[in-house]
């Protein structure tokens, strides 16, 4: 490692100590004495069938609600311990802070953390002493003179304090010995075939190897526990039991295996991609799209792409029973995985009466078990959920399989219809191209806008049967009297009987279908738009070439009346 760099991060790792560690202690948590396993129990089983009038259970809302509520407790819990270090953290953070310490050059950090670091827990000095000394160009130099293997022995032997047992077994020669075994080791098992080799010994194997390497380097039992000063490991007290933080490895290592996912995950894969190939397939034959009118042209699209959707709903059936079937496998699974270590965590104590360092250091791993099994029911929940939402999806689509077939009828106007644009001119849509911006209405709002055309239909086939409008004059239909006094002046609007004029409440009626009754929207004054009504429906003849714009808004104005633009 580069002099610089390890110069550089080391100082990183000081100024942690000031800056970010308060904010990283935060997340020093103590588990809650609750049992998670009936939570697994309360779980809302997937539907096993497909079901029009099934509705997500109301259980789904509140064991969410219970898990985040046990999930905010565990993280929100204290040891007194943890609180007063937590404190002391927060508390020398704000003044580092306030001190301006990440402005500070790394000569002015330093002598901060000398200065002001004592107080702080888990704070060292050596580490601090260390970093200053990398700050000279000749101590620089005596470390890029050594191996790898001589900077790490240095370095843990300077971060020692003086006088400490650390410091007694890094100037031990039995200890560089050991190091120098062990880099050894480290540099062999980079050949992949003594790592192929290695991987393939016994447990016995693999001891018997490291005895000889050993002794190889001039060490045996007796120097290593001479090294160790022949201390034994003192067990831990019964408050922090050593089966709760095995089982707590076991559990953690056997949910780290699914990172790549589990056989939940797996056959909704399998779903999703046969769901995509089915999806390729069909855009791999692209249909030109029929004309409106062309009923024999639009019928064949439509049994094209109907046949994709039951193939998709056929997917569904298939892969619900196995989705059911991967969800209560991963229950059980996921069960069989966390009972270890709920068993034993319900065995100890884990409180403030906890006095040793290495007890009191457990009590956060504990609590990250504790929220890993609520995680895991929390994932549960989703898949299960994720089932409900299936059902939903097929019931959507089995909706648009299910719809008759409906030919798209011609709906256009003659070639001197008058179409609005933006600047409150009108043009006859014989001359609107795509791209031209007209005038449309946004229905939120309530207000028109402008909008662009991004197709034009022209239709010269045949003749085309058209009907005349009278919209805003006074009522000629009889019992309708009352009315005159909502009618705005005449406005004469000439189109095909089957295209749909807007009415306020959001309907696209037909022209020979709209009623006196029906509230039409019509341009007003200063950009407004206004309520009017028909007053007469008459034949108009027929025109042999007619038009009609696609906007996206969906809609435009005509003769000042707003109209859909199909």
């Amino acid at each position: 490692m580069k002099i610089h760099r390890l110069t550089s991060l080391l100082l990183c790792l000081l100024v942690a100590l000031l800056v970010v560690l308060p904010f990283a202690v935060a997340f020093a948590q103590k588990p809650v004495k609750a049992d998670v396993l009936p939570l697994f129990d309360r779980l809302p089983a997937p539907p096993t069938a497909f079901n029009a009038g099934l509705k997500r259970p109301a259980a789904f809302a509140e064991l969410d609600k219970q898990l985040g509520q046990l999930g905010a407790s565990i993280g929100a819990g204290r040891t007194t311990e943890q609180t007063r270090t937590e404190q002391a953290y927060k508390s020398m953070g704000q003044q580092a802070q306030a001190a301006g310490l990440d402005k500070m050059t790394d000569q002015q950090k330093m002598a901060y953390l000398q200065q002001h670091g004592q107080a702080m827990p888990g704070y060292n000095a050596q580490a601090v002493q260390l970093a200053q000394q990398m700050q000279d160009p000749a101590f620089q130099a005596k470390l890029a003179r050594m191996s790898d293997a001589e900077k790490a022995q240095f370095l843990q032997a300077q971060m020692a304090a003086p006088g400490s047992p650390q410091q007694r077994m890094t100037a031990d020669p039995s200890f560089q010995a050991a190091q120098a075994a062990q880099a050894e080791f480290m540099q062999q098992m980079r050949n992949p075939t003594f790592r192929a080799a290695w991987e393939k010994k016994s447990e016995a194997e693999q001891d018997a190897y490291m005895q000889q390497l050993m002794r190889k380097h001039g060490l045996n039992e007796a120097k290593m526990q001479a090294m160790g000063g022949n201390q034994r490991p003192q067990k831990l007290a019964p408050l922090v039991a050593t089966a709760a933080l095995d089982a707590h490895s076991k559990m953690v290592e056997a949910f780290s295996s699914e990172m790549t996912g589990n056989g939940f995950t797996r056959v909704q894969q399998q779903l999703e991609t046969e769901l995509e190939s089915l999806k390729q397939q069909e855009q791999a034959r692209q249909l030109p799209e029929a004309r409106e009118g062309d009923c024999a042209g639009q019928r064949k699209n439509f049994d094209y792409y109907r046949q994709f959707t039951k193939r998709r709903l056929d997917l569904y059936v298939k892969y619900l029973p196995q989705l059911n079937t991967a969800w209560n496998t991963q229950k059980a699974l996921v069960k069989t995985r966390v009972t270890p270590f709920q068993t034993e965590l319900a065995k100890i104590h884990y409180g403030d009466d906890i006095q040793r360092a290495g007890e009191k250091n457990v009590v956060g791993s504990l609590a990250g078990g504790q929220q890993l099994m609520l995680s895991q029911v929390q994932q549960l929940l989703g898949y299960s959920s994720a089932i409900y939402d299936l059902n939903k999806e097929y019931f959507d689509l089995k909706k648009v399989y299910d719809a008759p077939f409906k030919c798209e009828e011609l709906v256009c106007f003659p070639a001197f219809a008058r179409v609005a644009l933006p600047d409150g001119r009108q043009v006859h849509i014989s001359k609107v191209r795509p791209g031209d911006v007209v005038l449309g209405y946004d229905a939120q709002t309530g207000r028109p806008v402008p909008t662009r055309v991004v197709r034009l239909d022209i239709h010269d086939e045949q003749a085309y049967p058209l009907v005349q409008l009278t919209i805003g004059a006074a009522p000629v239909y009889a019992g309708l009297e009352m009315l005159v006094g909502r009618y705005k002046a005449a406005t004469e609007l000439v189109l095909t009987p089957n295209h749909p004029i807007v009415t306020r409440q959001g309907q696209q009626l037909r022209a020979d279908e709209l009623r006196p009754s029906d509230d039409v929207l019509q341009l007003g004054t200063d950009a407004a738009v206004e309520t009017t009504h028909l007053a007469d429906r008459q034949a108009a003849g027929s025109a042999r070439v007619v038009y009609n714009l696609r906007t996206e808004t969906g809609n435009y104005f005509v003769s000042g009346v707003l109209v859909g633009s199909k």
